[in-house]
């Protein structure tokens, strides 16, 4: 009898760690096409989409097959672009960023090797640079606008992808929107980013 109860706990340890996920580690890399919106981004004359470089590495940790949490780091530019007074300029704002994304994973068919997924959640913005450059009769000029830019940034991020399995790995492809909350102007003027990232990525 004492041994059928010892057997209890052992056989639940085994049941927990067979039913354990495993986390996946990956890294991704795309193009954002960022613009800026507010009131003082309406002054802006003409201002349009600046197109930069997103990249980095994630994590993927499945509660279920269905459904999981993927943490991320990356390198984010944003700002934007356009032209004013006979002037072209461009405003970079580039940031080190980290979304936990909640990511709902769903299978075309059983045994498919392509699934689909949908993710959503908070994106913590850190800015590393700022600056405004603009050329004229081919003269141009840069200046620092780390002084009067916000460090920090809390946007909302959603979208989704594809992802397809190729042996070990897992090829993905993932279009995402990123809507910040806060202004990039330090003095309150309201001017906020928004970004349409398109990313590939691999997981192991």
């Amino acid at each position: 009898m004492k041994s059928s109860f010892l057997l209890i706990p052992l056989l639940c340890c085994f049941s927990v760690a067979a039913n354990a996920q495993i986390p996946h580690f990956g890294a991704k890399i795309g193009l954002n096409f960022a613009n800026v919106s507010g009131t003082e981004a309406d002054e802006l004359q003409g201002h349009g989409t600046r197109t930069g470089l997103v990249l980095g590495a994630f994590m993927e940790y499945d509660f279920i097959p269905v459904l999981g949490i993927q943490p991320e780091v990356l390198y984010s530019q944003k700002g934007t672009s356009g032209t004013m007074e006979g002037a072209s300029y461009t405003m970079a704002v580039n940031y080190i960023e980290i979304p936990v994304l909640l990511k709902v994973n769903m299978p075309l068919a059983p045994g498919t090797p392509v699934k689909v997924d949908l993710y959503a959640g908070p994106d913590f913005a850190f800015n590393v640079a700022a600056t405004t450059e603009a050329s004229m009769g081919g003269n141009t000029s840069t200046q620092d606008m780390s002084d009067v830019t916000n460090s920090f940034d809390f946007n909302l991020a959603f979208g989704g992808g594809l992802g397809f399995n190729v042996g070990p790995t897992t090829l993905g492809f993932d279009l995402r929107y990123s809507l910040g909350t806060g202004t990039v102007d330090k003095s309150g003027g309201e001017v906020k980013n928004g970004v349409f990232a398109l990313m590939a990525s691999v997981e192991f």
